[in-house]
């Protein structure tokens, strides 16, 4: 069903214009080069993870041992 059948405002929305993505899509720049880049936080993620691992396998040592 045609929007302006049935019933509802007027969409009024703007043009997309997608000559930054293929901008983007053409530079040689990796990701990690662009101006607005951070560091990954992976490395705590994990570590975080290690920690909790081992205080459930810890906590469960201690309540059946």
């Amino acid at each position: 069903m045609a929007h302006y059948t049935t019933g509802l405002p007027k969409l009024d929305l703007e043009p997309f214009d997608a000559s930054p993505l293929y901008a983007a899509a053409r530079s040689p720049r990796r990701d990690k080069d662009q101006p607005h880049d951070r560091p990954s936080r992976r490395p705590f993620a994990v570590l975080g993870a290690v920690a909790s691992l081992l205080a459930a396998v810890g906590g469960a040592l201690y309540y059946f041992l």
